[in-house]
């Protein structure tokens, strides 16, 4: 079913429940009006993609490539790709290029050819432009959100083997790559955190023994009742008017800068949000997120922690320290002056007993974090989305914009017993 088909069948529904409800002449139901709020967000969704997709289609439509003859070798023909792979290559654009491709970018812009002047009303409303998994679809691959859109898989080009050495050293991790993501339907829901877990599993003998000896074991399970909110994450710049009548700039500036901005508040939360004053709740406030002192040396301390969720049938998939330890951890030498990491000249991923070390600006120095990441879920609620307007302050009279970035998603820690604060401090 592709994404037309998608969106029909939601509006559907829609007309179905509201039909329904007419011919019984009463109010909807409360499960009606979940139902009706989850299709209306469904649906907004997907004509946001069917939108983004016909732009893709249109920009695509225009692109030739030059044959090894001297011709001009036309690229297939994009009336023929379904809309799931018109999808795939709209998830390629970063957010401020399916910001300056969707129609009521493209449309505004075509009422203003000669550009935005000095009292020119500007609100362009909101334009969605991608979910969490679209968001993060460039990050899984290893490209930068500001790279140009590589558009070879389209022109078919030759299969050519790269020299394997660039090869070697993977684009490094951050901490938004450990966690999970998903979808969440309403405002907030309630779930069980594990705090504690105790194994008592046990052999039984079958024979009579003293009733004292024949009692079975009986395992432990500490958990939490938590809530996992929605929250908005936005960010901000003022433009000026011919940056925002000027495409390839003003996606270039919002790739480079606002998806930074809201990786990084995203990443703060995720780790020191208070839980008060309209914040989540991160790792370093979560009730049942296991604490190791500090122990002989940072390699030793970090080496207690994984014990600490190996023992409870935990993995640890990441250790993630700020910039200032994971630059000790790299000069950390023996009596003999080499070292332990393999010097300034080596090459591959930064590990430490085997796991990943990860940087983070946003843990506090002398703390490390570790255990199994993925029991962290950032929950995509509404996806992506650009505003545009210069009703703020005095915008209009000096030719000015306000451009504005929003994610709403929530965040929960299932397991918050998978997961340890170190102390690296004697």
């Amino acid at each position: 079913m592709n994404l037309r088909q998608q969106l029909k069948a939601k509006l559907d529904r829609l007309a179905e429940i509201a039909a329904l409800a007419k011919s019984e002449d009463r109010d909807f139901t409360e499960e009606e009006v979940a139902e009706i709020t989850t299709l209306s967000a469904e649906a907004d969704d997907l004509d946001a993609k069917v939108k983004a997709a016909d732009a893709a289609q249109a920009s695509v439509a225009r692109l030739t490539t030059k044959s090894a003859g001297g011709g001009t070798a036309v690229l297939e023909r994009v009336t023929d790709r379904t809309d799931e792979q018109f999808d795939a290559i709209v998830k390629q654009l970063g957010m401020g290029d399916q910001f300056v491709k969707s129609a009521a970018y493209q449309s505004f812009r075509g009422a203003h050819p000669s550009g935005f002047g000095e009292g020119t009303p500007i609100s362009l409303d909101r334009i969605k432009v991608g979910s969490l998994a679209d968001w993060y679809f460039a990050r899984r691959l290893g490209l930068k959100a500001d790279a140009p859109v590589q558009q070879t898989a389209l022109a078919h080009l030759q299969n050519i083997r790269l020299p394997m050495v660039d090869l070697t050293t993977p684009r490094p991790l951050t901490l938004l790559d450990l966690i999970s993501r998903g979808t969440i339907g309403g405002p907030s829901f309630e779930y069980l955190q594990i705090t504690a877990v105790t194994r008592n599993a046990a052999l039984v003998p079958d024979e009579i023994l003293p009733a004292d000896s024949t009692t079975k074991p009986t395992s432990g399970l500490s958990t939490n009742l938590a809530t996992a909110k929605v929250y908005t994450y936005a960010d901000g710049y003022t433009v000026t008017n011919q940056m925002l009548a000027d495409a390839p700039a003003l996606a270039s500036y919002l790739n480079g800068q606002l998806s930074y901005n809201i990786d990084a508040v995203i990443e703060d939360k995720i780790l020191n949000g208070s839980g008060t004053g309209g914040n989540p709740t991160g790792i370093m406030n979560t009730s049942g997120v296991q604490a190791q002192a500090f122990d002989t040396d940072m390699v030793t301390t970090i080496r207690r922690a994984i014990t600490k969720v190996t023992k409870i049938g935990g993995q640890v998939t990441a250790v993630v320290v700020s910039p200032e330890d994971d630059e000790t951890f790299d000069l950390l030498k023996d009596a003999e002056g080499r070292y332990y990491s393999g010097g300034p000249w080596s090459s591959g991923p930064n590990t430490i007993w085997g796991r990943p070390r990860v940087v983070s600006q946003l843990v506090p120095q002398g703390t490390a974090i570790l255990g199994n990441w993925g029991t962290v879920n950032l929950l995509d609620r509404e996806g992506l989305s650009v505003l545009a307007f210069n009703q703020h302050k005095d915008y209009a009279a000096r030719n000015l914009v306000y451009v504005r970035a929003e994610l709403r998603a929530a965040q929960a820690i299932f397991k918050p017993a998978e997961l340890v604060i170190a102390d690296l401090t004697a």
